[in-house]
């Protein structure tokens, strides 16, 4: 599919306009019944609305790929990184569990991505003007650590409630 949303606008582009979009995607899958969820994964003619929502979740998908590629090769968020990677994997199997027609899987889905774009955005505004999180003076540098330590407390958490949704 070659519709990926991209925020790679001169940089970032505006990050929060892409949050929103991704956010509303995901929200537009709550309304989705659990017969089209079923249709998804069964060797079944497909309706329309079977077609549609496959098509919400590979844009959805398709563009955390991108999001990817442009956080490894960008040296100033390249730490972010492995963070995108381990959420991005949760997402995908919140999104491709053949069991998510539940609120509780899309909800944690649009709180991993929210949280981590926000961290991302709060790092593009600290770091503003900097190529490398080196060029920036140590005062954005602790203030980026706090900002971090609070993010990992709150993945930490994440990581363990993925895990007891799946036991």
């Amino acid at each position: 599919m070659d519709k990926i949303l991209d925020f790679n606008e001169l940089f970032f582009g505006d990050l929060e306009e892409y949050k929103k979009l991704i956010i509303g995607l995901l929200e537009s899958l709550k309304v989705v019944s659990a017969t089209t969820l079923w249709s998804i994964t069964e060797d079944t003619p497909k309706g329309l609305s079977t077609i549609v929502t496959m098509d919400i979740m590979e844009i959805i998908l398709d563009s955390m790929e991108r999001i990817s590629e442009n956080l490894y090769t960008n040296k100033l968020i390249a730490h972010e990184f492995p963070i995108f990677v381990e959420t991005k994997e949760m997402i995908e199997i919140l999104l491709t569990d053949p069991i998510f027609d539940s609120d509780e899987y899309l909800n944690f889905a649009i709180t991993l991505f929210s949280d981590f774009f926000t961290l991302l955005e709060v790092k593009l505004l600290l770091f503003d003007g900097c190529n490398l999180e080196i060029e920036a003076p140590q005062h954005v540098l602790d203030e980026y650590d706090k900002e971090l330590d609070k993010y990992f407390i709150k993945f930490d958490e994440h990581k363990d409630y993925f895990i007891k949704l799946h036991e």
